[in-house]
């Protein structure tokens, strides 16, 4: 993926419409990713022990607290690829960014701010069609993922003004995306 910078950290923001994302995402990268993934995929043993091996940061979406955002920092500092939703989960319909009014997390923002790494929006079209079973054998059905170009938070404090340039990131790429396929 052209947009996406070869070395150093990187945060790749992402809308999120289905389970078929992180799966999509870790392919199409070429970068090992790291994620921050709600603390019920934890449950049990094996998700417990698989997802801790694939460098999943667990975070409880009912009490956010800080820990999981220093480590992501810290991931992010020490080079890696870091992919959030900052949809909080999986999100279609209106309240979505492709439907055009998300809410989106600050958590995303506050994680841009400190680790002061390059920020990658990025959208994803198709992958609910994969919910269909008909479609695994009778019917094809494209899935697209689009990276915009990175940007940095340069020179911004605030984190409100950091959230919302996200957020206008994610629905400009979002936009182009729609004009592209129409």
């Amino acid at each position: 993926m052209r947009n996406l910078p070869r070395t150093g950290g990187v945060l790749v923001i992402s809308n999120h419409i289905s389970w078929f994302d992180p799966p999509l995402l870790n392919i199409a990268l070429r970068r090992i990713p790291h994620w921050l993934a709600m603390m019920e995929l934890f449950q049990s043993k094996f998700t417990h022990w698989f997802f801790t091996r694939a460098g999943v940061i667990p975070i409880d979406r009912s009490q956010p607290g800080s820990e999981p955002l220093k480590e992501a920092i810290r991931r992010l500092r020490a080079g890696h690829v870091v992919v959030l939703f900052p949809e909080g989960g999986i999100q279609d319909g209106p309240r979505s960014v492709l439907g055009g009014d998300p809410g989106i997390k600050e958590g995303a923002a506050l994680i841009a701010l400190r680790a002061g790494v390059p920020v990658v929006p990025a959208i994803i079209e198709g992958a609910r069609q994969a919910y269909v079973g008909r479609n695994w054998f009778f019917r094809r059905f494209a899935i697209r993922l689009t990276l915009g170009e990175p940007f940095r938070i340069a020179g911004a404090r605030d984190r409100a003004a950091v959230h919302a340039l996200m957020r206008e990131k994610l629905l400009a790429l979002a936009a182009e995306v729609k004009s592209q396929s129409n």
